[in-house]
């Protein structure tokens, strides 16, 4: 089975517009991968023409993704490849067309009934039924792996469970998703040896065996544990708690946030001394180790996040580097300083560090 991707747009950068992200990413879940994506303007007819044309002697599936105003102009110009009876299923324009053993699906970029959602409910369950099989899905996800690290498993797993067996895996931010697809058929100890690799390798780095994100996987253990937690950021300025309480729920464990981004407020509202201040600095280790005794000395949480650090794009007058931080995790027994120094803009370096704080927190509650 070969699969190709045909995105029909006037830019070019397509991942950036969450529609054709998202028709893309629902057939990546469903566990079918493409050979190429390729990216084509819509104004140019003859080159979509002839593109389809050959895609379609070459592949066993081509999927066509294009603006929803654009479905029928575009139906119409691959009526010659694709003729009108070979219609398997149509939602207003999208559809499954069947020559043979060759499909087009053609659909709109949107997450609506025309694009993902038509995906999730024609499309894939047609490529089940035309190939006799139903595709599993297991999910890593993981926080601060080395990429070299994580790209060789992936190679490994795939030479261990061949054509039942495929892989698709997305990093951003230091954060790892590894989405592994199998045929319902494919042995219960192949599956088994896959998950074992990754955990074995990568123990210290895994809070989720499932589709689900850090901040659900932390407040969900919080919920299990009985305990609350409080945070107090200042360079990254309201991210944790902005993520934790995005979470349903999250009420019953979120005890406060304080963002704590001025040094009169790091020693009013969390205790830090002035002379930590001025010997050591706003961005230290000392720093956040106080920022994060200061909130557990109020006894009314069990686990706490603090945060300090340069996200830039420019040092300050310590001098200090741009990306350099100090995240404190604190329980009622000890508090942790980590220093880090994350590469990227002054977003990127910002998300990182909310990124490792969550996690930091997820692994130490896990030890309580």
């Amino acid at each position: 089975m070969t699969n190709v991707c045909i995105l029909l747009k006037e830019r070019q950068d397509y991942l950036s517009d969450t529609g054709y992200a998202a028709v893309v990413d629902a057939f990546l879940r469903g566990g079918y991968t493409f050979e190429e994506i390729l990216i084509l303007n819509l104004e140019k007819e003859r080159s979509i023409f002839d593109a389809v044309k050959g895609y379609k002697q070459a592949c066993d599936n081509v999927v066509v993704v294009v603006p929803k105003a654009w479905l029928q102009s575009v139906r119409l110009l691959l009526g010659e490849i694709y003729p009108a009876d070979s219609l398997q299923g149509v939602s207003a324009g999208a559809g499954v067309y069947v020559d043979g053993d060759k499909s087009l699906f053609l659909l709109s970029a949107d997450d609506k009934a025309d694009g993902k959602a038509y995906v999730v409910a024609t499309c894939i369950p047609y490529l089940q039924k035309k190939y006799d099989t139903r595709t599993e899905r297991m999910t890593l996800r993981l926080v601060g792996a080395a990429a070299s690290t994580v790209f060789d498993l992936i190679e490994k797993s795939k030479a261990m469970g061949g054509a039942a067996l495929t892989c698709t895996h997305s990093r951003r931010l230091d954060e790892d998703v590894v989405e592994i697809f199998y045929d319902q058929t494919a042995p219960k100890v192949l599956m088994d040896d896959v998950l074992r690799l990754f955990a074995e390798n990568l123990a210290e780095n895994i809070y989720a065996y499932e589709d689900v994100t850090l901040e659900e996987q932390l407040v969900r253990l919080l919920q299990l544990r009985g305990k609350k937690i409080s945070v107090a950021e200042s360079f990254t300025g309201g991210g944790i708690a902005k993520r934790i309480t995005s979470v349903s729920g999250a009420s019953s464990v979120y005890f406060e946030g304080i963002n704590c981004y001025h040094e009169g407020s790091k020693m009013m509202r969390l205790g830090v001394d002035d002379r930590t201040l001025m010997q050591k600095g706003a961005v230290s280790e000392e720093t956040a180790y106080e920022m994060a005794a200061g909130l557990l000395s109020t006894s009314c949480c069990d686990i706490c996040l603090a945060t300090t650090g340069l996200a830039g794009p420019l040092s300050d007058s310590s001098g200090l580097p741009v990306g350099l931080c100090f995240l404190a995790v604190g329980t009622r027994d000890r508090v942790h300083v980590m220093r880090y120094k994350f590469d990227g803009d002054r977003e990127e370096v910002t998300q990182k560090a909310i990124n490792y704080a969550l996690f930091s927190a997820y692994k130490t509650l896990k030890e309580i």
